[in-house]
């Protein structure tokens, strides 16, 4: 896949990783609220209670069971109203486009650095290099655009969970990333070595299937000088 299909499809998921980003700091804002407005109603259910409390004690009555039994119906119904909204469901939703997001700007990294070999190890005559170097150029300038954006998502005026996240990810990736570069240069190692390796045992084998032709050569020349010489004795 050339670099420009790759950033046409990190575009499409950096757009759905700020709308993720969006429904959960909405879902968030809205959350605070409901809790919010759920603690004061139990707070002034309280402060009613109370008054009705001292009211009918001081006419020598009981609080009401029903009035205690409706504060506990209403804080029960904002409690429920409260735990509505999943924020878990979002927050993985977004772990997943990013591991997508990831994904494709990784396979980009790795066509343009695929690219850079070949262009150092092959010539190609048919070769655009305008072409090339417009693409490679464009694309590592939209997949940054896009890092930015997400990162702008996540960060700023987003709820600090998404911050964490956006943090600890970001953290984990660069360990990761750096132990992947080393096991690839390990691996690119390992490869020229074997690749080495095997240029010097068909080197080999062909210094010896050299030896062996000049050494049948000789031995014939050897054997039809033996039979000149043994011919003209007889004659």
């Amino acid at each position: 896949m050339d670099p420009i299909s790759l950033c046409l499809l990190a575009a499409g998921i950096c757009k759905q990783i700020q709308a993720g980003c969006d429904l959960y700091r909405e879902c968030k804002t809205q959350f605070v609220e409901i809790k919010k407005t759920g603690e004061e109603a139990i707070a002034i259910g309280k402060e009613a209670y109370g008054f009705w409390k001292q009211l009918l004690q001081f006419f020598g009555g009981k609080p009401k069971p029903q009035q205690q039994q409706a504060s506990q119906v209403a804080a029960k119904k904002k409690r429920e109203k409260f735990v509505e909204v999943d924020e878990e469901e979002i927050l993985n939703d977004v772990v997943d486009q990013l591991i997508q997001f990831f994904h494709l700007q990784q396979q980009l990294a790795d066509h343009i650095r695929e690219s850079e070999e070949k262009s150092r190890t092959v010539y190609d005559p048919n070769a655009n290099l305008f072409e090339a170097a417009i693409k490679r150029v464009r694309a590592a300038d939209q997949m940054q655009v896009m890092v930015n954006d997400i990162r702008m998502a996540m960060t700023w005026n987003a709820p600090k969970e998404l911050g964490a996240l956006y943090s600890k990810v970001m953290e984990m990736r660069e360990i990761v990333g750096a132990e992947q570069e080393a096991a690839r240069l390990a691996q690119e190692s390992k490869a020229k070595r074997m690749l080495w390796q095997r240029q010097q045992r068909e080197a080999s084998q062909r210094l010896k299937l050299g030896v062996s032709v000049l050494t049948l050569i000789l031995i014939l020349y050897l054997w039809r000088l033996l039979f000149v010489l043994t011919k003209q004795r007889i004659t």
